[in-house]
C-alpha cells in the first residue's frame, strides 16, 4: 500500500505494537492514516507519529470512534451550551471477561496487552473530551499472570470539585456504562456506553429519552475524508494533543503503578 500511488490513505488496523512504524512508513511514502486506538503504545511513540505527520504534511487521526458516535456529539453538544449546568461527577466502565488464553493479545505483552491500553482508553477519552485533563489522579492497578494490566480503577478530580471514577478491565464483567450527574441533570448511557445510540436525561422536569443516529466507524471516516479535502494534518474534533494527552496519562498510571 505504501508503494501504490493509487492508494490515498489507509487505516492503520494491526495489533498496538505495530501503530507507529505501520503509521510512519506510510506517512512518509505520501499516505493520510487513521490508526486503530490507541494512536500507539506509548506517548515517546505518539510525539514521533505526531512529528512525521507535521514533517510530511501527511494527516493522522486516532481512531477513537466514540468521539465521532451521533449520541455521544450530541450530548457533548448540549453539555457545552451549559443546559444541564456544570458536570459535578463522572462515573464510566469498559470492563469485560477476555479469552482464557495467555497468548491473546489482550495477555501478551509482546502484542501490546493489556486493559488500559485496550478499553481503559474509552473512559478516560470520555472524562477528558468532556471536561479537559484533570487537575489530580489516583490510581489503582491490578496486573495478571502475564505482567499485563488486567483491571484498573482510576479517581480523577479537577479544581473544581468535579471527580470521575473510571474502571476498565478484561478479566471481569462491568457495566460497561457511563453517568454523568449535572447540577441540572444525571445523564445515563447504557451499555456500550462508547458506541449507544441512546441515553436518558433526568431533570426535575422528567426523563428525556435521547436517540441518535447508530454509532459506526464510518462517521469518523467522513471526518478523515474531511479534513484531508481541507488540507489539515490533524481533525480538530481528535487532534494530536488529546491523543498525546491520554498516552502521556496511561503511562504515568503504568509507571506509578508498577513503582
Amino acid at each position: 500500500m505504501a508503494a501504490d500511488d493509487s492508494v490515498d490513505a489507509v487505516y492503520v488496523a494491526g495489533i498496538h505494537p505495530v501503530h507507529r512504524d505501520h503509521a510512519i512508513i506510510l506517512m512518509e511514502s505520501g499516505k493520510h492514516v487513521l490508526v486503530e486506538k490507541p494512536l500507539a503504545m506509548n506517548a515517546i511513540e505518539v510525539a514521533e507519529m505526531i512529528e512525521v505527520s507535521r514533517r510530511t504534511g501527511r494527516f493522522l487521526m486516532e481512531a477513537m470512534w466514540m468521539r465521532f458516535n451521533p449520541l455521544h456529539v450530541e450530548l457533548k453538544r448540549r453539555l457545552d451550551q451549559g443546559e444541564f449546568g456544570r458536570i459535578l461527577s463522572i462515573e464510566a466502565d469498559f470492563s469485560f471477561v477476555g479469552p482464557d488464553d495467555p497468548s491473546h493479545r489482550l495477555f501478551d505483552p509482546t502484542k501490546g496487552g493489556g486493559s488500559l491500553l485496550d478499553v481503559g482508553v474509552y473512559p478516560i477519552t470520555l472524562a477528558w473530551w468532556y471536561l479537559d485533563p484533570p487537575a489530580s489522579w489516583h490510581a489503582h492497578v491490578e496486573f495478571g499472570a502475564t505482567g499485563v494490566d488486567v483491571a484498573a480503577r482510576l479517581d480523577l478530580e479537577w479544581s473544581t470539585g468535579t471527580r470521575a471514577l473510571l474502571h476498565c478491565g478484561t478479566q471481569h464483567e462491568g457495566s460497561r456504562s457511563a453517568i454523568i450527574e449535572c447540577e441540572e441533570a444525571v445523564i445515563r448511557i447504557p451499555a456500550p456506553a462508547h458506541s449507544s445510540p441512546i441515553a436518558e436525561i433526568a431533570t426535575s422536569h422528567g426523563v428525556e429519552s435521547v436517540r441518535c443516529a447508530p454509532p459506526g466507524l464510518h462517521h469518523q471516516v467522513d471526518e478523515v475524508q474531511r479534513c484531508i479535502a481541507a488540507g489539515l494534518v490533524e481533525s480538530p474534533r481528535m487532534p494530536h494533543t488529546a491523543s498525546l494527552g491520554v498516552a502521556k496519562f496511561i503511562d504515568d498510571v503504568l509507571t506509578a503503578s508498577r513503582n
